[in-house]
């Protein structure tokens, strides 16, 4: 059988793939031994962001809407995979656009007219959100914007932000009321182009650990005077916009995570080769191929829902920002540790493997940490809680030959009304699951798992709201994250076990694993952890991804 295609966004990411050709090929578009040479000298990649703009990379940030080719949020996720399976760097120099921009498409006004024609030039944008001893407290915000008879004038600064210098234009969270609140910020759109560059000055990069080569620096505004028109959404509208647009770009960050996760794969796989019978390899090499498996189809999930389930994506988004990091972090960490010294050599074979555990640590921080984004789960508590038992009848929503609506922001909402649906379905989607056609493994790992929410539910309808959450409630919060990662696996597998032939659907083999990990992780383990089959899957692949979705990528290694 022929495995269903993802239509469009995974014939665009082979298509991707082809185009920068092998990164062992030094003489390819972004070859390996170039990506570590620019990591050394803390240089942002510029030969992988000039065959980004040469491919069209930057048509596929725009939304169909305004021009561009963005309709599947799944396209951008698999491009961006696909480029950080070779450089999370070049990624996220690169992607830093899609930041910048999101909030013109949120706004949907004619900010995002202009805004389409800056990122369609393939010029970069950064997004102005942070200032320098305010943290992550964007509503304490100081940088001014003041209509004036000229224009609008941007008095302050941003620092640290993506692209702050390279950048073209940045959107700017701005103060434009004195009152009290967050009715008191707007977005600003200042183009450089468009202003006295004499009135710009910049931040110097501080040096990284992770992302060497990124323009992560700031930026001054001096009486920085921008036309009248380039207000991003309404006045007072600037904090609703962010919130509304972290939503996409904390889904989107698992691009990194699991491009990242990708070639810490690829390192455990020729180690566990190397040594054959090792007993720690082979249970690592399982271990690693389960949680990235289980990343993936979280992050996939998380796409489909914002398509299908938009007004749920303040909560989705959380769960998929928590997890799908930290199960690739776990891999770098628990590989780290079980390969030794080898893992930290910076020149060699396991040089790629040791640039990649120092990116991936960086993206957890993106948008928002996980204490952050469980903080979101312990505020959606109440809304959970009001939650019921339903039949999961919106199955069709994850198939992967389901072309899904085109990319719409307007439905996107700053707190859920019941949680998410996923959550609700899941004792549905056990008993669904538990139809004579499943592997029994994964049915007992599902039942297990399905008690267990029963129990997270009655103590998240018992937790009293505090303005400072007990660490009891993150505990809370983590262990209901591991019922959705549960509940959209299974959603996956259901919704497409009939038309996928793939190595990692046999018998049944990722959802077995990734349940089976979801229990060790909920302490309800089963032990029934396929090591051999998962092992045999990873070491088959050699270079390529392993991979629960249909082929996104080309055999060149």
């Amino acid at each position: 059988m022929t495995p269903a295609p993802i239509i469009g966004a995974g014939e665009l990411a082979a298509a991707l793939d082809a185009f920068l050709g092998d990164p062992d090929d030094p003489h390819g578009r972004l070859p390996d031994t170039v990506t570590r040479q620019r990591d050394r000298a803390s240089e942002l990649p510029v030969e992988a962001i000039r065959a980004l703009d040469e491919w069209g990379m930057p048509q596929h940030y725009i939304p169909q809407a305004w021009g561009g080719a963005l309709g599947d949020l799944l396209t951008p996720l698999l491009l961006m995979r696909t480029v950080a399976r070779r450089d999370v760097t070049a990624a996220v120099g690169h992607g830093k656009t899609v930041l910048g921009a999101i909030c013109a498409w949120a706004a949907a006004d004619g900010s995002a007219a202009h805004m389409a024609a800056i990122v369609g030039a393939g010029d970069p944008v950064s997004w102005g959100l942070t200032e320098q001893g305010r943290g992550s407290d964007i509503a304490s915000s100081t940088t001014t914007a003041v209509v004036t008879g000229s224009g609008i004038r941007v008095d302050g600064h941003k620092w640290p932000i993506g692209n702050a210098t390279r950048g073209r234009a940045v959107t700017v969270l701005a103060r434009t009321d004195d009152r009290p609140g967050p009715r008191s910020l707007s977005l600003v759109l200042v183009d450089k182009t468009e202003v006295e560059r004499s009135s710009l000055t910049y931040r110097a990069r501080r040096p990284l650990h992770g992302i060497r080569g990124a323009d992560i620096s700031g930026i001054d505004f001096a009486a920085t005077v921008v036309p009248e028109g380039r207000l991003i959404g309404d006045p007072g509208q600037g904090i609703e916009l962010v919130l509304k647009s972290l939503q996409v770009t904390r889904t989107l960050c698992a691009a990194l995570s699991l491009g990242a996760g990708d070639q810490a794969l690829e390192a455990v796989a020729s180690a566990a080769t190397a040594a054959p019978g090792d007993a720690v390899a082979d249970r690592l090499l399982a271990e690693s191929v389960a949680d990235l498996l289980l990343a993936e189809a979280i992050a996939f999930a998380g796409t489909r829902m914002f398509h299908g389930a938009v007004s749920e994506m303040a909560l989705v988004s959380a769960f998929v920002k928590v997890l799908v990091p930290d199960l690739v972090d776990g891999v770098f960490r628990e590989a780290g540790e079980a390969l030794g010294p080898s893992t930290r050599i910076a020149d060699g074979p396991a040089g790629r493997f040791e640039k990649a555990a120092r990116d991936s640590r960086v993206v957890g921080i993106f948008d928002g940490n996980s204490v952050v984004n469980l903080n979101v789960v312990i505020n959606e508590f109440p809304n959970i809680a009001r939650g019921d038992d339903e039949p999961a009848t919106a199955l069709a929503d994850f198939s992967f030959g389901v072309t899904p609506a085109s990319f719409d922001m307007s439905g996107l909402r700053l707190v859920t009304r019941r949680g998410t649906w996923l959550l609700r379905a899941l004792p549905d989607l056990v008993a669904q699951l538990d139809d004579g056609r499943t592997h029994p493994d994964a049915v007992k790992s599902a039942a297990r798992i399905a008690a267990e929410w029963r129990v997270l539910r009655a103590e998240v309808r018992d937790v009293e709201r505090a303005a400072r959450p007990p660490a009891s409630q993150f505990i809370l919060a983590e262990r209901v994250t591991f019922a959705f990662a549960a509940a959209a696996a299974i959603a996956v597998h259901l919704a497409n076990r009939d038309a996928v032939a793939a190595p990692a659907w046999t018998d049944d083999l990722w959802l077995r694993a990734s349940l089976d990990r979801i229990a060790m992780r909920l302490g309800i383990a089963s032990g029934d952890l396929p090591a051999r089959a998962l092992g045999d899957l990873a070491r088959t692949g050699s270079a390529s991804p392993v991979s629960i979705l249909p082929l996104w990528w080309t055999e060149q290694r």
